[in-house]
């Protein structure tokens, strides 16, 4: 199970390596690891954690972590993501891509987007759009929803360029 946890270890060194240790002995695979030394509190600083680890492992991990004074103050399941890019080429703009994407909103759970327009003067816009959803079959639906706007509306539709 992928997880996501926030921690708090003394701002003292070996602390980190300290907290990271148990996950090793209990095979959870770290991926990634943030460490905010900007983020201090009462002397501990924050560390925000992605690892991959056997769910009946959790509580174990837990309590080790308890055991070193380390400060669990977050841990859950992370959200694996789909991503995709398209690429719109058309008479378009700003007002008429919003509208396309409340509209795939509404058939698809939307995690995160990211808009980026480029026009020019010749009225043939280019706009990528870079979309994460949770599941398969939700970016197959939205790969499906887009590609019928843009051809309803003229535009040159390109799926998954990058």
């Amino acid at each position: 199970m992928l997880v996501n946890a926030d921690i708090y270890v003394k701002d003292v060194p070996g602390q980190l390596v300290a907290a990271l240790d148990p996950m090793s002995v209990l095979n959870a695979n770290i991926i990634g690891v943030v460490h905010s030394r900007e983020q201090v509190i009462s002397g501990r600083i924050a560390v925000n954690l992605t690892f991959d680890i056997d769910p009946e492992r959790i509580d174990k991990l837990k309590e080790i972590w308890k055991e070193k004074d380390v400060i669990v103050v977050r841990i859950d399941s992370a959200i694996d993501l789909r991503s995709i890019v398209f690429m719109i080429i058309g008479d378009i703009n700003a007002v008429t891509i919003e509208e396309l994407m409340i509209a795939a909103t509404e058939k698809v759970d939307i995690q995160s987007k990211n808009i980026r327009i480029y026009s020019n003067s010749s009225g043939r816009n280019t706009c990528m759009i870079s979309i994460s959803v949770k599941t398969q079959e939700e970016l197959d639906a939205l790969d499906d929803f887009i590609s019928k706007g843009c051809e309803e509306r003229g535009y040159t539709y390109i799926r998954g360029v990058e």
